[in-house]
């Protein structure tokens, strides 16, 4: 029994990654965070002094849009990116966007703005928006960049937890064998 707790803790130990709170070592440019927010809301405040914290640790050049003076764009970029949600914030990143701030929020930020780091270069949606520029190109540029890393993650998880639970049951049963 203790062979079968020894070898289900490696097991766990081995198959999971540790996480880090390192930057990224990928320096050749920042990621660029539209923050677009309202002057009376009080979720832009809290993501934005979240923002200016998080900057401090990766490579992000956040650019501050405020609705009020920017109403234009605003609207023009939730039309091109097919945003149907009028709340703030609203968070793009590449392709990818973030509607309001909470818990969750915060981990989908991380999350994306890690993806965006992993690669060589991408494509900011806002710039070519505001340059009245096709973005369809930019999408498919993007495409994948922080959304397939996530499928990827779950599908990883799934097989190391299969393989794992393969494994235990397989250990048991050897070691049950020997017994008799």
């Amino acid at each position: 029994m203790k062979k079968l707790l020894f070898m289900f803790f490696l097991l766990m130990f081995l198959c999971f990654p540790i996480e880090s709170n390192a930057v990224a070592t990928n320096s050749s440019y920042s990621i660029k965070v539209n923050f677009f927010f309202k002057n009376d809301c009080k979720d832009c405040e809290k993501e934005k002094e979240w923002l200016e914290e998080y900057k401090k640790e990766s490579f992000i050049d956040i650019e501050y849009i405020n609705i009020d003076d920017n109403n234009e764009l605003y609207d023009k970029i939730k039309k091109s990116l097919t945003i149907k949600n009028n709340k703030t914030p609203l968070v793009i990143i590449g392709s990818n966007y973030f509607v309001g701030f909470d818990k969750n929020t915060k981990e989908e930020l991380t999350n994306a703005i890690k993806s965006y780091e992993e690669v060589d270069s991408y494509c900011d949606t806002v710039s070519k928006i505001r340059k009245n520029e096709d973005i369809k190109d930019c999408i498919n540029q993007n495409k994948g960049i922080y959304n397939q890393q996530k499928e990827t993650s779950v599908f990883i998880k799934v097989i190391i937890t299969i393989i794992s639970i393969g494994l235990i049951i397989s250990a048991g049963l050897i070691i049950k064998k020997k017994k008799y």
